[in-house]
């Protein structure tokens, strides 16, 4: 009983660690999770190790000492980077890889604003809570996926495919997999076990709504975190005392605004301003998986003594229904918008759900022959 019980329990915890990986990729945001690959954090995270992160909105005031992931913009090319914050200035917080010599912003990095900032590594007692290996097994999978990708590009000529795209893809779909096995082999394990208890997973049946539930936990929180961890205003300042060569006051000067998409589904974004100074081009920007698109700001020049501020605000939705109709429900209110998306994955799931189990408890019904389907995915491999 007691070694059916420690399966059980090691079979749960890998769902929920495959479930936290595969929206991680969906989302581009470490959900709960998250690995470093690099030694600039050693001894406290060695290359290839794990760690948990808590999402940006769940953090409250960052501290120095705190571990944060956050968007790098010059740091090995941008992308996320997980350092400690040792210092907050007035501007944003100064980072350092513990096994770096130097701090990040004595290099090209800006000092890094609350905007950037994805999630905090979790800490007790001061020590960040540390799950070594995590990170060498998903590069692993990872770097089988990148195979599987140059084998299915060579059969179909997809050659132009975006291979970051691909390979996240290959792992979603290899952890999603993982994740049907395990949870397929802990209900057999259920269903065999025939006690008397009286539970809502046993030979009882499975309760549609708990499972409901717990796909909507896991799908709508970091889903909003992705939306909303990006959400802010910034302000491009044209000074009248240094203007580009040839402009005179009065006349345009123009500035590129890019967004970038790490995630694995499109994003709209939206830029508005509501500056006289200002006008943008392009503010509605579709940004696919890995990518980035670029709207352009023009800024009237002010004369020599003046400057001149436009304040940018940025939005991010998940691109699932058509743009128009996203850009009238924000024109409401982002939060009808953000609203309608929730509404929308949470009436998906329940669809789901209840087609899959139901919404009752019912009786489970071993299938034929009582393979599972990990027996089935080995047979076929045969």
């Amino acid at each position: 009983m007691l070694r059916r019980t420690a399966a059980d329990v090691f079979a749960v915890v890998v769902v929920i660690i495959v479930a936290t990986l595969v929206i991680g990729q969906l989302t581009g945001q470490p959900v709960l999770l998250g690995f470093v690959t690099s030694e600039s954090m050693s001894p406290t995270l060695e290359a290839g190790d794990g760690f948990v992160a808590v999402p940006a909105a769940a953090t409250g005031d960052i501290e120095s000492g705190d571990v944060i992931v956050f968007d790098a913009v010059e740091l090995q090319g941008g992308g996320l980077t997980t350092h400690r914050v040792v210092d907050v200035t007035d501007n944003g917080y100064i980072t350092q890889g513990d096994n770096n010599p130097f701090r990040d912003q004595e290099g090209d990095e800006p000092v890094v604003t609350d905007d950037r900032i994805v999630a905090t590594a979790l800490q007790v007692n001061g020590q960040v809570v540390r799950l070594p290996g995590l990170g060498t097994g998903i590069e692993a999978v990872r770097g089988v996926a990148e195979n599987a990708q140059t084998i299915v590009a060579g059969v179909f000529g997809v050659e132009t495919v975006d291979s970051r795209t691909l390979s996240g893809l290959f792992v979603a779909v290899g952890l999603v997999l993982l994740l049907v096995v395990f949870a397929d082999d802990l209900r057999g394990r259920r269903d065999r076990d025939r006690s008397r208890s009286r539970s809502r997973f046993n030979d009882e049946g499975i309760d549609g709504q708990w499972i409901a539930l717990v796909l909507a936990f896991l799908i709508l929180i970091p889903a909003n975190a992705a939306i909303f961890a990006p959400t802010g205003t910034q302000q491009v300042v044209v000074d009248g005392d240094d203007l580009p060569g040839g402009t005179a006051p009065g006349e345009t000067v123009e500035t590129d605004l890019t967004a970038e998409n790490n995630g694995l589904i499109t994003m709209l974004v939206l830029l508005e301003t509501t500056s006289p100074d200002g006008e943008l081009r392009g503010g509605e920007l579709a940004v696919p998986s890995g990518g980035s698109a670029t709207a352009t700001l023009t800024v009237t020049a002010p004369p020599p003594g003046e400057q001149a501020v436009v304040t940018v605000s940025e939005h991010r939705y998940f691109l699932v229904v058509p743009p128009s109709v996203i850009v009238r429900l924000h024109s409401i209110h982002p939060l009808v918008a953000v609203g309608a998306f929730n509404v929308l994955v949470l009436g998906s799931v329940l669809t789901l759900v209840g087609a899959a189990f139901g919404f009752k408890q019912k009786r489970v019904r071993s299938r034929g022959r009582g393979i599972s389907i990990r027996a089935e995915i080995r047979r076929l491999l045969r």
